[in-house]
């Protein structure tokens, strides 16, 4: 093999074309549609790249098809890439594995154009029952790298191993790739994105294999530069472009320098990187030796003078900070065993930016558990101190010297400088001695941002266990070589399957009714009280191994308040940005007993801990909507992760007729958050009868669960807590978690876990004033149900008329069309408008005492609040006088052998309800068909209360006021007279 002293390498940032979000898998011809436009913008690198010399091309992570699946869309655009032994060319048998016009187009570029191609694609791997980690749908799904040579060979193929929390799509390999092959321009190996944290393949490879050259797809912009010159290797970073993700910055580094790297947020355009680079660099009489980290800093003797260390938040971990007060000097600030140390000098200290050194020695465990060492020279984000280590691009303050060293316990640390404008420090500018310390060699040309020493101490990152042996693969000309060693499981996210949800319905204490505001003191009092309840239960929630927690709306203060009386209830409830755990820093945003509280639940019980309270933002005549009192108060949600971390806050948006002492806040607010067990939303009670934020979460953020405190009072036949809630999971199909007040003289009950195919376990008790906590096991991503067409069947229903025996009745202020049931069996239609509901039922017996009819609503609702509905319901009377259908009804004697209801709805927006004597629900007993049909699959376990169909038609919400008839604005009247009666119907 003629060895090449140097080589050309290019590196392209893709600014990838997405598919459309969809529920559904598309058809293998619409994705090979797409992805064939991804690589038509591919290709024209590809070509560029070759003619101007390049023999190797890098292309990102996710180029080819984008990041917007679920596992079931995804498989589209998979396919089986086979073992490099099998010594393939797609582009010459394009047939040989299967249908794979995308390795055989990859493999046609390489080939045609002289040049190695490095992409990355999904692989499919069938399996079945005889392998137990088999998936249910019986197949993996990989995140995988090829590389095809410069004839379309395929001599790389690699998997990816730690896989980021959102990518569900795929699954982890059961043995980790080290993936490395010979070319005549030197040894590379390969990984992806959120490998490079890891001991395993990101160390590894590079150290079994002395590989020259790594080549790295990516999603993501970690520390490249750093990692090259710490690695001692070259690293061709090709990531992904997509702005509004923050999702740039590639480049190609070698040990000694950066030779060239492109950072653009202000642009959607691609961009393609080319440089010269050394085939070899550990022959080069620069190649950088290896450097003892501690060595340095083990000799400094700390300053006597006194300084104030305070403690803040970078990306979730807690540092120890110092400010650095004058425009020269010597500080040192130390965390467990790492002391940093740091000599500098500005040009001048300037009044309008502060500046800190930063320790931190812990393990990060947010979307991974890592542990890191780290020494670092930062700018605040303001001069107010509190924002040290929040985001910021730019500065002024220049350094003429500086000096930074630590006590490291490991020989992994990545030295980093960025200048103004997110920049590299270009090079010359500073250098790392053998000694292990980071030192400008003269004064820096732009100011700077942040320098920093990332030490990744590997041994103590925890263990995987159980996880198979690691598998080893090297592809060279004539070697074959594999190695046994101890695996690391580092930084791959811990995605659980399935976790514990809990759920509590809290008997809140009220305070006394009262027109002025107590006193701060009086009010603390009355939540700490609420609070204590609260505290046995997210205690015992954890003992028995929950992940979360959801406490109600109204839990901490109950509702006895107009505008001015809840002020000393409320705290200023920050941005989740600010990175902050209440628990440690409880005055970092004034006082906040409540939230520090919540915080030190969440963590001191290693438990999510999802609660509501209101929140208070100043504001002043500059604003037009600003409120006479100077304030906006918000009706919210917070959630404080296992380490007591804010990590979501919520103003509730759809407020309930008569909560007068919330304001609305100017835009919808769409909340979530990432978790190990999947990806949660949130909103508060009303907002559930709402498409935003509500159905926004689901089907545009694609959550997981949705997080759902409430305080909410029963109205039958329709909207009891059980029934809707469980109802409204089933329709949406993702996890709910419902969490009431239990208040049984306002029929305020009814708490559940609720999954898509079924409720999990629920409460409803009119009879006790007693608390009920709640448990059950959810699947983390929950299976997507079939897509229903819910007119299709009921639009091939032939029916006889019934005009002359339908009646008129009212239903929460809503008047339906009804006919009676009148047999022991039967086939009945009733319409109103657009909806015609088609009921086919049996009954055990046709009991004299009891009737049950059929009604249909197609209309506006206009009472506690503007909601356009269509439904189908098959409902038992209060008695066997047709006047009291609608009436609320809690018990039933008659049963049905089996039941059918469908509709032709003008919505895809429909949510199945089955009710049962006694407030019950029917688990597992009835199912919705893909042509929209709620049948029975059983012969239900009780007798029948309600069986409906609930659809909402959202685009039909705004109508003018100037539709409501002078009844319907009759009702709304008499309604807001009743207000304080009714206030709690579903608020």
């Amino acid at each position: 093999v003629s060895a090449l002293e140097t080589f050309i390498a290019a590196v392209y940032e893709h600014a990838v074309i997405l598919p459309n979000r969809t529920e559904t898998p598309v058809p293998k011809e619409e994705a090979l549609l797409l992805m064939n436009k991804n690589i038509d913008v591919l290709e024209k690198a590809v070509k560029l790249a070759a003619r101007k010399g390049a023999h190797i091309i890098v292309t990102p992570e996710d180029g080819i098809y984008g990041w917007v699946f679920t596992r079931e869309t995804i498989y589209p655009y998979l396919e089986d890439i086979p073992d490099p032994k099998v010594n393939w060319i797609p582009c010459r048998e394009p047939k040989r594995f299967g249908y794979a016009p995308v390795q055989e187009r990859l493999s046609c570029l390489a080939k045609d154009h002289s040049i190695y191609v490095v992409a990355n694609i999904g692989d499919k791997k069938p399996c079945n029952a005889s392998d137990p980690q088999c998936p249910p749908d019986g197949r993996y799904q990989y995140n995988t790298d090829m590389v095809f040579d410069s004839e379309g060979r395929l001599v790389a193929r690699y998997h990816k191993y730690n896989l980021f929390a959102p990518e569900i799509q795929f699954d982890f390999p059961k043995d980790s790739e080290l993936v490395a092959f010979d070319t005549p321009f030197g040894r590379f190996a390969i990984f992806t994105c959120l490998d490079i944290f890891s001991h395993n393949p990101g160390v590894m490879v590079v150290d079994e294999f002395q590989v020259d050259s790594v080549l790295y797809p990516t999603a993501s912009v970690p520390f490249h530069s750093a990692w090259a010159r710490a690695m001692r290797v070259n690293l061709l970073a090709a990531n992904t472009h997509n702005t509004s993700m923050h999702m740039t910055g590639s480049g190609i580094y070698t040990p000694e320098e950066v030779k060239v790297y492109h950072y653009d947020m202000e642009t959607e355009s691609g961009q393609l990187l080319l440089s010269e680079i050394k085939s070899r660099p550990w022959e080069e009489p620069t190649y950088p030796a290896a450097v003892d980290w501690s060595a340095y800093a083990r000799g400094v003797q700390p300053p006597t003078s006194e300084q104030s260390d305070f403690r803040g938040m970078i990306y979730f971990d807690e540092f120890i900070f110092t400010e650095l007060k004058q425009n020269a000097g010597n500080y040192t600030v130390c965390q467990k065993d790492l002391c940093c140390h740091l000599t500098y000098k500005m040009s001048e200290k300037r009044t309008d930016e502060a500046y800190v050194l930063g320790v931190f020695d812990g393990l990060h465990t947010v979307e991974g558990q890592y542990y890191l060492q780290i020494c670092t020279l930062l700018k605040c984000q303001t001069t107010d101190l509190r924002t040290c280590g929040e985001p910021v691009g730019s500065a002024f303050t220049k350094f003429e010297d500086f000096s930074l060293s630590g006590t490291f316990g490991t020989s992994y640390v990545f030295p980093q400088v960025v200048l103004s404008g997110s920049q590299l420090a270009p090079e010359g500018q500073y250098e790392v001695l053998g000694d292990g310390h980071l030192r400008s060699c003269n004064r820096f040309p732009l100011p700077v941002l942040v320098m920093a020493l990332y030490g990744r101490v590997f041994e103590k990152d925890p263990l995987c266990l159980g996880q198979g042996p690691r598998k080893t693969i090297m592809i060279t000309s004539q070697l074959q070589t594999s190695v046994s060693i101890l695996v690391f499981c580092v930084l791959r996210v811990s995605s659980l399957d399935t976790f514990t949800a809990a759920v509590y319905e809290h008997a809140v204490i009220l305070s006394n009714i009262t027109l002025s505001p107590v006193s701060h003191e009086k009010a603390l009092a009355l939540m700490n009280q609420n609070l204590d309840r609260l505290e046995g239960a997210i205690t015992l929630a954890a003992k028995q191994g929950a992940h979360i927690i959801v406490t109600p709306e109204d839990g901490i203060y109950g509702w006895n308040f107009n505008r001015e009386s809840i002020y000393p209830y409320l705290e200023d409830i920050p941005d989740t940005q600010v990175n902050w755990i209440p628990c440690n820093n409880p005055n970092r945003f004034g006082y906040t007993p409540v939230q520090k509280r919540l915080s030190c639940l969440a963590r001191n019980n290693s438990i999510y801990v999802v609660a509501n309270i209101g929140d208070k933002k100043p504001c002043n005549a500059s604003d037009p909507q600003c409120p006479p009192d100077g304030r906006y108060q918000y009706n919210t949600n917070v959630v404080f992760d296992s380490e007591g971390r804010l990590v979501a806050r919520y103003h509730k948006k759809n407020l309930f007729l008569g909560e007068d002492q919330f304001n609305v806040p100017k835009e919808t607010e769409v909340v979530t958050f990432n978790t190990t067990f999947g990806k949660f939303g949130i909103f508060t009670c009303f907002d559930i009868l709402f498409h935003d934020p509500a159905v926004t979460l689901v089907k545009d953020f694609h959550v997981d669960t949705i997080l759902f405190p409430t305080a909410w009072m029963n109205v039958m036949p329709h909207l009891s807590a059980i029934e809707f809630h469980s109802a409204w999971a089933m329709g949406m199909g993702v996890n709910f978690l419902a969490s009431n007040i239990h208040y049984p003289s306002k029929n305020m009950t009814g708490s559940g876990i609720y999954a898509p195919d079924s409720p999990r376990v629920y409460h409803y008790d009119m009879k006790t004033k007693e608390e009920k906590l709640l448990f059950s096991e959810l699947d983390s991503h929950p299976r997507q149900p079939v897509m229903v067409n819910w007119t299709s069947y009921a639009s091939g229903v032939q029916a006889l008329s019934r005009r002359n025996e339908e009646f008129k009745g009212v239903i929460f202020y809503d008047e339906f069309t009804f006919l009676e049931l009148r047999g022991v069996t039967g086939n009945y239609t009733v319409c109103q408008k657009d909806l015609c509901c088609h009921l086919s039922y049996k009954m055990s017996e046709k009991r004299p005492d009891e009737v049950y009819v059929l009604g249909a609503f197609d209309g506006l609702h206009i009472v506690e609040g503007r909601y356009y509905l269509q439904i189908c319901t098959l409902l038992k009377c209060e008695t066997t006088n047709l006047n009291t259908c609608g009436h609320s009804v809690k018990t039933a004697s008659t049963r049905f052998d089996m039941f059918s209801l469908s509709g032709t709805f003008g919505t895809q927006y429909v949510f199945p309800e089955v009710l049962l004597s006694e407030v019950k629900l029917a688990p597992g007993e009835f199912q919705v068909s893909s042509d929209g049909r709620l049948f029975s699959l059983k012969p239900p376990s009780g007798p029948v209360l309600t069986v409906t169909l609930f659809g909402r038609l959202y685009e039909k919400d705004q109508k003018s006021k100037a539709s409501l008839d002078f009844r319907a604005q009759g009702l709304r009247v008499i309604l807001i007279a009743l207000m304080p009666i009714v206030y709690t119907l579903i608020y």
